[in-house]
């Protein structure tokens, strides 16, 4: 077999490479003549000593393999394994396991698999690839040396670059090679340094070749998808060093080519909200750190547009930037009725990074939304029409302020909230004297 065939030592606490799953895969795509090892993160976490030990059921693992796509797929149907073409022209497929529906990863496991291969042509969006044997090729065409350390199923561990493992030890992210060819052959590759950088070595700054190749190259990113950049903004925007690592990206001149547009943004909060994070970093999710950066709902609106945020993401985008402010400690039975808790939660926690309300008051908010019971209005047309009041704007409007009266008092039973509708149409009704 050609390519990296001598290991250079074995990992230890991989206990995800003993899932009956991984072995599994690994022995069938590895008969005679052929090999199959893992890759990419899980390697480079697990030797970085970052992978918890309860990590397994939700760790990614990849998996790099000397067999074809279609002798890959065949290996596993034969086998009874469900698997998908999820991409086909680069070689890759992905095995799909069942799984507790309640599991972090929602009733299945994943596992891709690419065939060995090196770019034979490429625009810095998309490469056409040839596939082949030789370990050493696959991996010069990879990134970053921390991604080019392989493991096989006994544990071996392979690299091919004979520096990924000293790099991984030493907290080194640099590219393979020529930092501008790598960027060059995909443009995403800026963002992705950027993701590692400030996850591995976030105390120190990159190279002077890297630094001016990632400048160069800025222009370029706006070729990537909308969705491609979505989801390695969305990832930097997950590290615990997320308001440098953007930082980073704005002085490298790359953020308002990355969100697609320009913007005043506000880094400010964006630290604020991960210093709240703290105590609460379960509602500091990404989307509502991207929501930190916007300066305001026009720019959330051109971001979700360019991200191609889904229509979900869209609005919760929008509604976390359109916060009310210290009406929401004013006000928190109304905005609760009226936005949700939800959305209150996100409103909340931008108010508290905007310097609106203090930490202990978000904190009140949060409390709040944690135990709010949403309440139905239980008035409608049927009860305004019985009094005489004809369907209309007219109605619409009474209703619509009576609601606003039941919740500001405080939900009163159904007997005053009709006694008061009573009231309003008797006025509304009565002639002037």
């Amino acid at each position: 077999m050609n390519g990296a065939t001598k290991h250079s030592a074995y990992l230890r606490e991989a206990t995800w490479l003993g899932v009956p799953e991984v072995q599994k895969l690994l022995a069938l795509l590895s008969p005679d003549g052929e090999e199959t090892r893992c890759v990419g993160g899980c390697v480079r976490d697990t030797l970085a000593g970052s992978v918890a030990s309860n990590a397994d059921s939700d760790l990614e693992v990849d998996m790099a393999t000397t067999l074809t796509p279609d002798a890959v797929m065949n290996i596993l149907e034969n086998a009874g394994i469900r698997v998908v073409a999820t991409g086909l022209a680069y070689g890759t497929v992905t095995a799909i396991f069942p799984t507790d529906a309640a599991a972090p990863s929602g009733g299945s496991k994943k596992y891709e698999i690419t065939t060995l291969r090196h770019d034979i042509k490429g625009d810095g969006r998309h490469a056409e690839v040839m596939f082949g044997r030789d370990w050493h090729i696959d991996a010069a065409r990879r990134d970053l040396t921390i991604n080019a350390i392989y493991v096989d199923r006994y544990g071996a561990i392979f690299d091919p670059t004979e520096s990924g493992i000293a790099d991984v030890a030493a907290g080194r992210v640099r590219f393979i090679g020529e930092p501008a060819q790598r960027i060059k052959e995909d443009y995403l590759r800026i963002l992705r340094f950027v993701r590692f950088y400030f996850q591995i070595n976030p105390d120190t700054a990159p190279d002077a070749p890297t630094v001016e190749a990632i400048k160069a190259a800025v222009p370029h990113i706006a070729q990537l998808s909308g969705e491609r950049r979505q989801d390695e903004f969305l990832k930097i925007l997950g590290l615990d060093e997320a308001d440098n690592a953007v930082r980073f990206i704005d002085e490298m001149g790359a953020l308002h080519v990355t969100l697609g547009v320009d913007g005043n943004w506000q880094h400010t909060r964006l630290s604020a909200l991960l210093g709240f994070a703290g105590s609460a970093s379960a509602h500091a999710d990404r989307l509502l750190r991207l929501a930190a950066l916007m300066p305001d709902t026009a720019a959330a609106d051109a971001v979700a547009a360019a991200l191609r945020l889904s229509r979900q993401r869209a609005q919760r985008l929008h509604k976390a930037v359109d916060h009310p402010g210290v009406d929401l400690m004013r006000r928190p039975t109304y905005w609760l009725h009226y936005n949700g808790a939800a959305t209150v939660r996100d409103q909340s926690l931008m108010a508290c990074a905007s310097g609106n309300i203090t930490d202990t008051d978000a904190k009140n908010l949060l409390a709040l939304a944690d135990s709010w019971a949403p309440r139905l209005f239980p008035l409608g047309g049927a009860d305004m029409a019985a009094l005489g009041v004809k369907h209309g704007p007219q109605m619409g409007a009474m209703l619509g302020a009576l609601e606003t009266w039941w919740v500001e008092n405080g939900f009163p039973s159904d007997s005053a909230l009709h006694d008061e509708l009573a009231r309003r149409v008797s006025v509304k009704c009565d002639p002037p004297t």
